[in-house]
C-alpha cells in the first residue's frame, strides 16, 4: 500500500470483521444491503489494513472478537462499532444507533455474549466472503 492509499483509506469509514466468521460476513452482507449511501468500507481484521490505516497506539495488542470500526480518526470497538455502524445504515436499521443511551456496561456484555457465540450461531469459514463486481470498491485490503 502506498503512502497516498493509506491516506485515502484512513479518512474513510472502515468496518474491521472477522473474515472467517459467518456471523460477520452475514453482518457485512446486510451492511452493504442497507448502508445505501455507501459510505462504509470493510476490510477483514486478518488484513493488513488495520495495522496500515490505525495509529498503533489505538490498534488494541489482542485483536477483539468480531468488529472494529474506523471512524473520524478514532477506533470504535465491542457495542460501540456496532453502533456506530448501524448510525450509517437505511430505516429501521439506524434506529439501533439510540441504544448507545443503554449503559455500555450492560451494552458490552451483550456484545460479548453475541461475540462468544458467534461461530455456534453461523459457523466458520476458511475464507472470506467475495464480494459481487459493484461491491468490490467498497473493500479494501
Amino acid at each position: 500500500m502506498t503512502t497516498e492509499n493509506i491516506e485515502k483509506l484512513s479518512k474513510r469509514a472502515i468496518v474491521f470483521y472477522d473474515g472467517s466468521c459467518g456471523f460477520c460476513q452475514a453482518s457485512v452482507q446486510l451492511v452493504l444491503k442497507y448502508n445505501q449511501q455507501q459510505d462504509l468500507y470493510f476490510a477483514a481484521l486478518q488484513s493488513d489494513v488495520l495495522q496500515a490505516v490505525v495509529p498503533k497506539a489505538q490498534v488494541p495488542d489482542t485483536l477483539p472478537d468480531a468488529v472494529l470500526f474506523w471512524e473520524g480518526g478514532n477506533l470504535y470497538s465491542e457495542s460501540d462499532a456496532a453502533l456506530r455502524i448501524a448510525r450509517h445504515l437505511n430505516f429501521p436499521f439506524s434506529i439501533l444507533y439510540y441504544f448507545r443511551f443503554i449503559p455500555l456496561s450492560f451494552r458490552n456484555f451483550v456484545y460479548r455474549f453475541i461475540a462468544k457465540h458467534r461461530y455456534k450461531i453461523a459457523g466458520r469459514t476458511d475464507s472470506c466472503m467475495l464480494p459481487s463486481p459493484a461491491q468490490r470498491a467498497r473493500f479494501v485490503g
